[in-house]
């Protein structure tokens, strides 16, 4: 059997961050993010597209 550890010093970030609150830029990529995880593999649509219809359809500016 080994003798695996876990990084106390990663743990204690990893509990940190787990409560942070997401930023909206971050919560805006996770959602294009979700989008383009949902599409088909053969699906033509790209992540240009994909921020460019959901900045739109939420009123942001697209990039």
């Amino acid at each position: 059997m080994t003798d695996l550890r876990t990084n106390e010093k990663l743990l204690t970030r990893l509990k940190s961050d787990s409560n942070r609150k997401l930023t909206e830029d971050e919560l805006y990529k996770q959602r294009v993010s979700f989008i383009m995880g949902s599409l088909s593999d053969n699906s033509t649509v790209t992540r240009a597209q994909v921020t460019e219809v959901l900045a739109n359809f939420e009123g942001r500016k697209s990039a």
